[in-house]
């Protein structure tokens, strides 16, 4: 519905208006809706780009951006999916498979996770192609969500 019927709507009760085409009224509500609409418009694509779920542009750049894992060349469904799986990456239970979910949640394809349970050891063997910028922030993020007395070591390809 457009401003101009939302705004006739909500003045037809009040029955002191014509609302004849060409009429001062008529004139009014089509000056107000021409300045209206397109603000309107913005803010439903504001609104939608502020969920993952519905966002398709800049809503999914900025937060890939802020991740540091822009990825245009891949769907919009692909990056949505990844950044849902991110927002997921806070923890992990200190397995070889809680690791391997948390690197994928991260974003993460070629890796490779060694337990060594007897020492309280995991390494991490990442193969992914990743900036100095994206080695650092993967390397905090399993810091933070690895368990306290778990000694985790990850190796990056050179």
């Amino acid at each position: 519905m457009s401003s101009y019927d939302s705004m006739k709507n909500k003045m037809l009760p009040l029955g002191l208006y014509s609302f004849a085409e060409g009429s001062v009224v008529d004139n009014e509500l089509n000056a107000y809706a021409a300045a209206l609409d397109p603000l309107f418009d913005k803010i439903d694509e504001m609104t939608r780009e502020s969920f993952i779920s519905t966002a398709e542009s800049y809503g999914l750049s900025e937060r890939e951006k802020f991740i540091d894992r822009v990825k245009p060349q891949l769907t919009v469904e692909k990056r949505r999916e990844l950044l849902i799986n991110q927002e997921k990456a806070v923890t992990c239970d200190g397995t070889a498979v809680g690791f391997n979910r948390f690197l994928s949640d991260c974003g993460l394809t070629n890796f490779r996770v060694d337990e060594f349970p007897i020492r309280q050891r995991i390494a991490i063997y990442i193969n992914d192609d990743l900036n100095e910028g994206e080695k650092s922030l993967i390397g905090y993020k399993i810091a933070q969500a690895a368990p306290v007395h778990l000694n985790v070591q990850v190796y990056y390809r050179t």
